[in-house]
């Protein structure tokens, strides 16, 4: 399946995504090269069960427009005017049917 392109038109912003690569020597998070994606991202206030399965607050979802491989312990850079820019990502579902493949990301 791909992504519906009449859809296309919600996409608004631009995030980078290092993924999680491994742990360095002193335990210290690695990534991967960054990637720019097309998203859109929707500030909203959820309770959602994270990667951990605790109850949190996510407040905003990133959208975009394929599926991606990335999880939690990857970076995500939000574009200029979102505090914080690099948020941790409280849980990550890729998404699909009827056309529409994409992965929904909570902060």
């Amino acid at each position: 399946m791909s992504f519906d392109l009449s859809l296309e038109e919600l996409q608004f912003d631009s995030v980078t995504i290092e993924p999680f690569s491994s742990f360095d020597a002193n335990q210290a998070p690695t990534y991967g090269a960054s990637v720019a994606y097309t998203a859109q991202i929707v500030p909203a206030t959820e309770r959602i069960i994270n990667a951990q399965g605790r109850e949190v607050t996510s407040t905003a979802t990133v959208i975009i427009q394929e599926r991606v491989a990335v999880d939690h312990r990857s970076r995500i850079t939000l574009p200029s005017g979102f505090t914080p820019r690099t948020p941790p990502i409280q849980r990550v579902e890729p998404m699909g049917g009827l056309g529409l493949d994409h992965t929904r990301i909570w902060l």
